[in-house]
């Protein structure tokens, strides 16, 4: 019986461009998964492995102007990106991430680690990042983690506005989160961080451990500024036109009249956190003191939104009004049972309270809140029993 190709035994044209530069890659200290190595054979084919369980039938989206990498000079993993240079990207890029703007904690644009131009155009350059992850790779497991990335997300915002810089392209697709090693443990594949290969001799894999953002303490970070605009002050900003972004149903874009950038990130903004947060088949129950800030953020008024500053206060204000049980409250699914608790999240929680861990991660130095007191030794025996409860 012959055996029916699968479509996934061969590079797609995007694919066949990253495994055109691998030498080179190579050559300026950045290795590639054996997928883009030469002469790459699908490793099903022999192996004895499903195609479905194999490391190398996991393909990148079809345009694959990104790809992971390793970083040979210290095994950092890193995600390469091709850049056009006739854009203002790589300035603003530059100019979020330059050595003194990377010092302040209030910056959550992604670091630009290096750029390297191609071998074979001037069209393009190569971009150099950390390996992120879409920020909603994991589930919220406590009111804690939501509204600790709710602040980061803010604040990165203001950030950039602060510097005159409007995003511009705010959406699920640009915001991440660094997993750094502890969220997955036993690491992550970069297509799928839900399996990774246990056995670096071999291509299987298989469910990636995980534990939870409290413990991991991840960081958040706004990526892509191909669509942003940057004005020299605040006294040179101006309005601007056209549709541009993921988020096209906004007010802004109904008409052809000129419109405020900043205040259009902050409805984007607005649009995206409604949805992560209040979505039907991936929301949460009782976040009811987050509705009115969202609701601010999306009024069909530019004029009456609030500045990304101005969110920020109130965000500032909702936490810290909130005390350390209220942080560690477990979060439920919309379509969740109400007295549902997940396994993972009374673990997580326990794990944390025994590592003195605040509920927000990572700290806000600017935020007044309770201390978290070391458990007694009762209350750690109360806790360990109710795990197996």
């Amino acid at each position: 019986m012959t055996r029916e190709p699968s479509p996934f035994e061969y590079l797609g044209s995007a694919e066949s461009r990253w495994a055109h530069y691998q030498p080179w890659l190579k050559s300026i200290g950045y290795s590639l998964r054996r997928r883009y190595q030469p002469n790459w054979k699908a490793s099903w084919i022999t192996s004895g492995i499903p195609e479905d369980d194999s490391e190398d039938s996991l393909v990148l989206n079809f345009r694959a102007l990104v790809l992971d990498a390793t970083r040979d000079s210290d095994g950092r993993r890193v995600c390469l990106k091709l850049l056009p240079t006739r854009t203002k990207e790589l300035p603003i890029w530059k100019y979020l991430t330059s050595p003194e703007r990377l010092s302040d904690p209030r910056n959550h644009s992604v670091p630009l680690l290096a750029t390297h131009p191609l071998p074979d155009t001037d069209d393009k350059v190569l971009a150099v990042m950390p390996l992120l992850l879409a920020y909603r790779v994991l589930r919220f497991e406590t009111l804690g983690e939501l509204l600790s990335c709710l602040y980061h997300l803010v604040q990165g915002l203001a950030f950039m506005h602060e510097h005159n810089i409007a995003h511009l392209d705010l959406c699920h697709q640009n915001t991440m989160l660094d997993p750094g090693s502890r969220l997955f443990p036993k690491g992550f594949h970069p297509v799928r961080p839900l399996l990774h290969v246990a056995n670096p001799q071999s291509p299987k894999v298989t469910h990636a451990p995980h534990s939870c953002r409290t413990l991991a303490r991840v960081t958040y970070y706004i990526i892509d500024f191909g669509e942003s605009v940057q004005f020299e002050s605040f006294e040179a900003r101006e309005y601007i036109t056209g549709a541009v972004g993921h988020d096209l149903d906004v007010p802004e874009f109904a008409t052809n009249d000129p419109y405020d950038p900043f205040a259009l990130d902050i409805r984007a903004m607005g649009d995206m956190l409604y949805d992560a947060f209040y979505e039907p088949f991936r929301g949460y129950k009782g976040l009811e003191a987050v509705m009115p800030i969202i609701k601010e953020m999306q009024r069909d008024s530019p004029k009456e939104r609030p500045s990304a500053i101005d969110v920020l206060s109130k965000v500032h204000s909702l936490l810290e009004a909130q005390t350390l049980t209220s942080l560690r409250t477990p979060l439920r699914g919309i379509r969740e049972d109400l007295d549902r608790v997940t396994d993972d999240a009374r673990k997580y929680i326990y794990e944390a309270r025994v590592k003195r861990y605040h509920p927000i991660q990572p700290p806000i130095p600017e935020l007044k809140t309770e201390e978290v007191e070391p458990m007694t030794l009762v209350a750690k025996i109360l806790g360990r029993l109710r795990l197996l409860f």
